[in-house]
This record gives structure tokens, C-alpha cells and sequence, in this order.
């Protein structure tokens, strides 16, 4: 039951990110005490920092972001999710890049039973 419960979850997640609703998808998404780990960057803690993070992204030039889930486990009241990320970012001067990455998010069903990501790390596959 919590591996469909993340599951639906992240198909959520997925589809506001698309339509760049990031606000509410990181009030729905993220505990208040979460870490976020992004690749390049430095540690983001706390769901006002995540939510200053994501709000920011398009001014940095993210333009699309998708998100595959490919492997979901839970156990008790922890799981985690594996899966591959595509985003779609405009450089401040040049044409448009495409970066593909993977990501880990762990989750934690509260007292409440709602489950919330507590942490999240995610790294580019692009070599520099």
C-alpha cells in the first residue's frame, strides 16, 4: 500500500512541475524539516529555503523539468524512490540545454499518515 501511496505521489509531483505550479508542489511534496541536495549546489534546508529553491529555478533559467519514478520501496513508515530526471534549461546567453540526471527522494509517513519527501538529492549524468 505505501509503495502505490509514493507513487501517486510522485506522478503528482511530476505533473506540477510541467505545469510549473512549484509552489504547490512543494507544499504538497516536502516535510517542513526536509533537506534538499541539488546537484551543484549547495545543502537547501527547510520548506521555506526548498520552496525560495524551486521558485527560483525559472529565473536561473529552468524552462521543463520531467521526472521518471523508476523504483519505489517502503517499509514501516520510511521509503525512498530512484528515478531519471530530464530538464530543459535556458543559459542566460546561448541556446537551450539539455541536461539528464538521476535523483534519490526519502520519505517519511508522518504522524498524520501523509507521506512527505524529507530528503532529496539529485545529480546531472553530464560531464563537465
Amino acid at each position: 500500500m505505501s509503495e502505490a501511496v509514493i507513487r501517486q505521489i510522485s506522478a503528482d509531483r511530476a505533473a506540477r512541475i510541467r505545469r510549473l505550479e512549484l509552489d504547490a508542489m512543494v507544499t504538497a511534496f516536502y516535510a517542513a524539516d526536509a533537506t534538499l541536495m541539488p546537484s551543484g549546489g549547495a545543502t537547501v534546508r527547510g520548506l521555506d529555503a526548498i520552496r525560495d529553491f524551486w521558485l527560483a529555478a525559472p529565473e536561473h533559467g529552468l524552462v521543463a523539468l520531467t521526472i521518471e519514478a523508476r523504483e519505489v520501496e517502503a517499509s514501516g513508515d520510511l521509503g525512498y524512490e530512484i528515478g531519471r530526471f530530464n530538464r530543459t534549461l535556458r543559459p542566460p546567453h546561448g541556446a537551450l540545454l539539455q541536461e539528464h540526471g538521476k535523483y534519490l527522494v526519502i520519505y517519511r509517513a508522518g504522524s498524520d499518515g501523509v507521506w512527505k519527501a524529507v530528503a532529496e538529492i539529485f545529480n546531472s549524468d553530464s560531464r563537465g
